[in-house]
């Protein structure tokens, strides 16, 4: 009997029922019966310091946003409901600046005649301007006329061969202005080299001729030669010649060349038929009007 149950206990142990611990599985089971309250315990406290730390996050986050990024934010958001542009300063500083007028001045042009004169500037690059005006006084005929002044232009304006008995005192007054705003597009590059390319006339020195000693008739003679140098062919070319002794407009004149074609080239004479004080200076402007279209000859014309 005894060999009997040694055979049995040799064959389960060779063959093993699969019930037995192994002794890693056993000191593993023993340390968790002795620690399990201690893990327990550790993992609870870790939890905790997660929780307090994504509380207190959380906490930080909503006062920050309540006491400082969320001031500045709603703060934000409010300006976006704002108008912050000032259309009003950039409607002012687009608007055209006024033209400057100087004091009218009474020339005398012969026996009982005057021209009245007086310079006007457009300060403005980007606009140019038609305005009516008249020369008011005492016995003057209550004319109104009109003019224009290209960009950064200054000019005479005028009234010429006004009969008066005696010299009248007058006043220069600017009735009407019309704004015309230059349009980038008709005047490239830009507005200084488009109408150098249109008024490149050549004008050589004008000579200033006093009248001839003992004539029964006092003629003053400016002569000046012009070049039509430009690329284009004007209906009429007026020019405005004006006398000067010194700093001070003795005499003025307007003469006109009319079909001034591109290339042509013209001898031109003013004439003044009183006495005139001495001549120091000549100066001769054209006077077009470069934005008028029925200024310009088409080609073939």
């Amino acid at each position: 009997m005894a060999l009997r149950h040694n055979i049995i206990y040799m064959e389960d142990k060779a063959t093993g029922s699969g019930n037995e611990l192994s002794e890693k599985q056993l000191k593993w089971g023993y340390w968790w019966v002795q620690n399990k309250i201690m893990v327990r315990k550790v993992f609870t406290v870790v939890l905790g310091v997660i929780g307090f730390s994504l509380f207190a996050y959380g906490a930080w986050g909503f006062a920050d946003w309540f006491l400082g990024s969320g001031v500045r934010e709603r703060a934000g958001v409010a300006l976006l409901t704002q108008n912050l542009t000032d259309y009003g300063y950039f409607r002012e500083v687009s608007q055209p600046q006024p033209i400057v007028t100087q004091q009218a001045q009474v020339l005398s042009s012969g026996e009982g005649r005057y021209d009245l004169i007086a310079k006007v500037s457009n300060p403005n690059q980007r606009w140019w301007l038609e305005f009516d005006y008249r020369f008011a006084g005492a016995g003057l005929p209550d004319e109104v006329r009109t003019a224009y002044i290209l960009p950064v232009d200054t000019r005479y304006v005028y009234q010429l061969g006004i009969e008066s008995e005696q010299r009248p005192a007058v006043s220069f007054e600017v009735l009407e202005v019309r704004w015309r705003r230059v349009d980038g597009h008709q005047v490239r590059p830009d507005y200084l080299s488009w109408s150098e390319e249109r008024l490149n006339f050549l004008i050589e020195e004008p000579e200033f001729m006093p009248p001839e000693r003992g004539a029964a008739l006092p003629i003053s003679r400016v002569m000046f030669t012009v070049t039509n140098d430009s690329g284009f062919s004007y209906v009429a070319a007026p020019f405005f010649v004006t006398l000067f002794s010194g700093s001070r407009v003795v005499g003025v004149n307007r003469v006109v060349a009319t079909r001034f074609m591109a290339g042509e080239i013209r001898e031109i004479e003013a004439s003044w038929f009183n006495e005139l004080p001495s001549v120091t200076r000549v100066e001769v402007r054209p006077e077009i009007n470069l934005f008028d279209e029925e200024v310009y000859l088409a080609p073939g014309e």
